[in-house]
């Protein structure tokens, strides 16, 4: 069967998108066009595949059609003729991401041949990024793995890069793209099998590149409005049906894969070399001449496609094996009417006619490639001449460059002018211009645009300063470490040094640190140096090591965390009150902050409840989390021959970030180095979890000591000049402040920015502007595109961060962030199915999961009517922890007849749900919220519904998508994404760039809601928000914010007043104004 396919577009839901391209509209303009198959576009976006779901079914194999195929006409007075309209799933993927050292933004589209398939897909990169602010989502994903994830979940799929020589988002791009695919796709390279070459480029450029051979070329709208619908578009002559589809794609030369409909590639916006605001369009050759350096403006040229092609070109003619696809240029038949008319092709009068052409021949393809010219002159000789030309490509062409499109002509100017009116004019009077077309010659590949493979760095060797640190044969260390300055590189090296030049024992090594990030970072450094011997070295957190050590005699020790410490306490005290309750984890909490700061009474007597709450520890053979190190040390303090045995293993301690310890981590420092050498490094300055029961003067008192040395490590590697010399003016308004003077390594001229917005609202809005232009744009259609400084880095999401004091200051930014589709973690934020009102419904499917706890469907109990305190305490006593059969065990109990009316009622609906489910979670969950309480009309409902319906039937997949964002307050330092955390999550990390919002009186230093804040510790805490960045650090404040309920004007923070003003980049907005155009030169 002969059908023509265009199998690339949009639907409603993507950016810069006519509302008409609905379903039946798109039907509707596929056959005023001609067009057999249509891809549907954007399957992962949850609205439109909803709308799939609901308005498709299947057809032939692998292609759907409307169940209603009452078609509306797209022209009111034209009747194309009723070709079949059929869909095929697809969508494309925007993927920026960093790969061999560079920033790459590659988009991909996706074929897969039923919604199950779309479905899988769909649940995993729902688990990846935002797929629902775009229908062209943006995903911080390397191509090579997106195209795992399609072989995986849809095996019969396959993938497609998209407009492979856009010159920012493309496979062979100028700006981003790679040189070859194996560099891109790298194993998987071999199950591509077919490129689509993009409006700027056609089969004669593509087939230059001899690399390009073995694939199949296909050329597609990419449409945003129906009635663009084939600008390009493929033609097949095989069996019409996914399968015959693809197959007829991975063997071009069969015959299967006819043809192909082509844009005249100059027409095409990024064809040459240019710059539109200046009006220079230039050849690769006079390109190559100047430079590429625009001659008005003195800014680098925007390189377009030809220019890309020919550095990659290998021959000076296109070869085309026996059977290739035939080649159509064609222009679109709106065009080509308003050239005849002399007016717009979207004008009333050329669609007037574009219509009669339309209801005469049956379809825009009909008339361009099939009909006759004889039959056409019958109805237009104007028109059939025009058909005629565009046939035999004798055209003429102005190219399109840096954005602009071209434009092709049919007729030159003077012969439009004297055809007005005058039809048969023809004869006799022909003017053609010969076609002009730009000579392709390859060209030298004078620099690539991105390096093809990592580039190798020579092993880091320590400076004067780290290596005194790593070989002293001090038996205690102190190392006062700044910022930046290298201190888990020294202290890695430091163990590296005493393993291999004084043959130490690993097994005797114990490295410590505060966060389980910095323990896995320090692991996999050792990993890397020593290999298989670092596995002998212990390195965790204080609390991972004493709970090591205390495991040792009690191996199934329960902890218990906060998430379980309720229950605990009601399962053991059921006697005592829920306020009671209250009271007792307020006393826990006190005498856990009287051991941390070491200012427990000696011989005090604790409080009643506490007590019995300690002593019921123990006999079950439980620890509470927050007494694990208490209690280690304690342990070790009185019991010498636990002691004894214990520390006389360890013969070195590392600590890291010393400054942080609280009294019992100190106690067991000083225990352990009774024994061990001990090595301590952290920085006096970076000291900010004093309200946690730290205490600074602990990292004096070590230095004190007789016999410890005292270094410093003093050349920060990260930071411009300007960040750390305005960190450093700040800190030194400290009395508590280090000594150390911190030398920047960076020659960096970049001063610090400072923005001033009148609202928090204005302020989240310019940040998103900054990381847009800072990326270059997001898509095509980014207004940041192209205008980003060639001199300036290449930025990925993941090198940008903002940072706040209070995570109440996120939402407005996260929103701002959403809504233009960038991925971001937000880092210990509660997401939207937690939120009053939705939560009920999060504990509904995790009830339903198969490892649901007791805890789980507790809170759901507590959600049901009839079912009370006294209820839910006999549950709690009676039932295990770990409950599988809740329902059942719970209905055994004696309960109040509403009470067990309502958990049956529930226990009825698990396996109808669960049976359901099966075939798609949306629905069985839309039909249980009223019994849960909750509206699914409602717009939070809304998007729970849509992101189950993007996991199709995976119920254990979304439960654990649901649970794992739940709890993650840690940042992924793999995700490519945008990073949201506030100042205190930041320890430890580092970025390109980085912003910090909100600094205001009130919020830094914190005194709001009644806060007491050490002004102190809050400057340090600004000092190590600003020494996170790198290369920019833009501070911003607004002068409205909404913060706890209350609306109030707010000035900045005392502490930007307290950075040197020669050090400062300041702008103030005004209501109003969008505050973008005067930071362009931020990147």
């Amino acid at each position: 069967m002969r059908y023509i396919a265009d199998l690339h577009i949009h639907s409603p839901f993507s950016r810069a998108t006519s509302k008409t391209g609905n379903l039946q509209g798109l039907a509707a303009w596929a056959r005023v066009k001609g067009i057999h198959l249509l891809g549907t576009g954007d399957f992962t976006h949850p609205g439109w595949f909803s709308q799939l779901k609901e308005q498709l079914e299947p057809a032939e194999p692998g292609f759907y059609k409307l169940k209603d195929e009452a078609i509306p006409p797209a022209l009111s007075q034209a009747t194309p003729v009723a070709l079949p309209s059929r869909f095929l799933l697809t969508a494309e993927i925007s993927s920026i991401y960093k790969r061999h050292g560079a920033v790459r933004k590659v988009h991909n589209l996706l074929y897969v041949p039923d919604f199950a398939s779309a479905e899988r897909i769909n649940s995993v990169l729902a688990g990846i990024g935002n797929i629902e602010s775009d229908g062209r989502p943006i995903l911080g994903l390397d191509s090579r793995d997106l195209l795992e994830i399609l072989l995986e979940k849809a095996p019969e799929g396959f993938l497609v890069p998209a407009h492979i020589w856009t010159p920012w988002f493309s496979l062979f791009g100028s700006r981003s793209g790679f040189d070859t695919i194996e560099e891109c796709y790298g194993d998987l390279s071999p199950h591509v099998f077919a490129l689509e070459t993009g409006l700027s480029s056609d089969p004669d450029m593509n087939r230059l590149i001899p690399p390009l051979d073995r694939f199949a070329l296909i050329s597609n709208s990419d449409c945003h409005s129906p009635g663009k619908l084939g600008r390009e578009a493929n033609i097949f002559n095989t069996g019409f049906s996914f399968t015959d589809l693809r197959e007829a794609l991975k063997n071009p030369l069969t015959g299967g894969f006819a043809a192909t409909i082509e844009f005249y590639p100059e027409e095409g916006k990024y064809h040459c070399d240019g710059h539109r605001n200046c009006k220079v369009c230039l050849e690769p050759a006079e390109t190559r001449k100047i430079g590429a350096i625009c001659p008005v403006c003195g800014n680098p040229l925007t390189v377009g496609v030809l220019h890309r092609v020919m550095e990659l070109a290998e021959r000076t003619e296109p070869y085309y094996p026996p059977g290739s696809p035939v080649v159509h240029s064609l222009i679109p038949l709106p065009e080509v009417l308003g050239e005849i008319l002399g007016a717009g092709p979207a004008t009333k009068g050329v669609m007037a006619l574009y219509a009669k052409v339309i209801d005469r021949f049956g379809s825009e393809f009909a008339l361009l490639l099939d009909t006759p010219v004889e039959e056409i002159n019958q109805f237009s000789p104007v028109l059939g001449e025009a058909v005629a030309r565009i046939r035999t490509g004798k055209v003429i062409r102005t190219p399109g460059y840096d954005g602009e499109f071209g434009v092709i002509r049919v007729f030159a100017a003077g012969e439009r002018e004297a055809l007005a009116g005058q039809i048969g004019l023809f004869a006799g009077k022909k003017t053609i211009r010969p076609a002009k077309k730009l000579p392709r010659t390859p060209l030298p590949l004078e620099s690539k645009p991105l390096p093809p493979a990592d580039t190798p760095k020579a092993p880091r060797k320590p400076n004067p300063e780290q290596l005194a640190a790593i070989t002293s044969t001090a038996r205690n260390i102190l190392v006062a470490a700044g910022p930046g300055t290298g201190k888990t590189f020294t202290l890695v090296a430091r163990i590296e040094h005493l393993l291999t030049a004084e043959h130490g024992r690993a097994e005797e090594m114990v490295a410590i640190t505060f966060t389980n990030r910095a323990a896995r970072e320090m692991q996999e450094r050792l990993s890397r140096e020593l290999g298989e011997a670092a596995r002998a070295v212990f390195v965790g957190t204080f609390h991972a090591y004493c709970l090591a050590l205390l495991r040792k005699e009690t191996p199934d020790l329960l902890v218990i965390g906060e998430d379980e410490r309720d229950l605990y306490l009601r399962k053991v005290f059921p006697e005592v009150s829920r306020a009671e309750h209250h009271i007792l984890k307020k006393q826990l909490a006190g005498y856990v902050d009287q051991l941390n700061r070491g200012t427990l009474p000696a011989g005090g007597a604790l409080p009643e409840l506490l007590a019995r709450y300690l002593a019921s520890l123990a006999p079950n053979k439980a620890i509470d989390l927050d007494l694990v190190i208490p209690l280690c040390v304690e342990r070790l303090s009185s019991e010498p021959a636990l002691a004894g045995h214990i520390i006389g293993r360890a013969t070195h301690l590392f600590v890291d970030e010393f400054q942080d310890l609280n009294h019992p981590q100190y106690r067991l420092v000083l225990l352990l180095g009774a024994q061990a050498r001990v090595f301590a490094i952290g920085d006096p300055n970076q000291a900010i979890y004093g309200f946690r029961g730290s205490d600074l003067t602990l990292f004096q008192r070590f230095r004190d000591r007789e016999g410890v040395a005292t270094l410093a490590l003093i050349r920060n590697y990260r930071s411009a000049p300007a960040i750390i010399d305005g960190a450093a003016a700040l800190i030194r308004r400290n009395r508590q402040s280090g000594d150390t003077q911190l030398i920047a390594e960076s020659t960096s001229t970049a001063r610090i920015e400072w923005h001033q917005a009148p609202s928090a609202q204005a302020e989240a809005e310019w940040i998103v502007r900054c990381i847009e232009e800072g990326l270059g744009g997001t898509s095509s259609l980014s207004r940041y595109t192209a205008r980003r400084d060639d001199q300036a880095p290449p930025r990925s999401f993941a090198d940008f961060a903002i940072l706040y004091r209070l995570s109440q200051l996120a939402e407005p930014i996260a929103e701002a962030l959403h809504r233009k589709g960038i991925p971001f973690q937000l880092v210990g934020a509660t997401p939207f199915y937690l939120k009053p009102g939705l939560k009920s419904a999060y504990h509904f499917l995790l009830a339903n999961a198969a490892d649901a706890h007791l805890h789980d469907h507790l809170l759901l109990m507590a959600s049901l009517p009839g079912i009370g305190e006294a209820t839910l305490s006999r549950l709690e006593q009676e039932l295990p922890m770990r409950c599988p059969d809740f329902y059942s065990a719970a209905l055994a109990l004696p309960l109040p007849a509403g009470a067990a009316q309502s958990i049956a009622e529930m226990g009825k609906t698990l396996a109808p749900f669960r049976r359901a489910a099966e075939h798609g979670l949306a629905l069985p969950l839309a039909e249980a919220m009223p019994m849960l309480g909750i509206d699914p009309q409602g717009p939070e409902a809304k998007r729970l519904l849509q992101l189950a319906n993007a996991f199709g039937n995976d119920l254990q997949g979304f439960c654990e998508h649901l649970r794992q964002n739940a709890q993650a307050t840690a940042y992924d330092e793999r995700a490519e994404a945008v990073a949201l955390m506030t100042m205190h999550g930041a320890k430890g990390l580092e970025f390109p760039v980085v912003f910090l919002a909100g600094i205001e009186e009130e919020i830094l230093p914190c005194t709001i809601a009644n806060r007491l804040s050490d002004v102190e510790e809050e400057r340090r805490l600004f000092y190590v928000a600003m020494t996170r960045a790198k290369d920019r650090l833009i501070v911003s404040n607004a002068a409205n914010r909404t913060i706890f309920n209350r609306s109030a004007a707010h000035r900045p923070s005392r502490f930007l007043r307290e950075i040197p003003a020669s050090l400062l980049n300041e702008t103030v907005q005004q209501r109003g104004e969008k505050g973008n155009e005067r930071q362009m030169k931020l990147f």
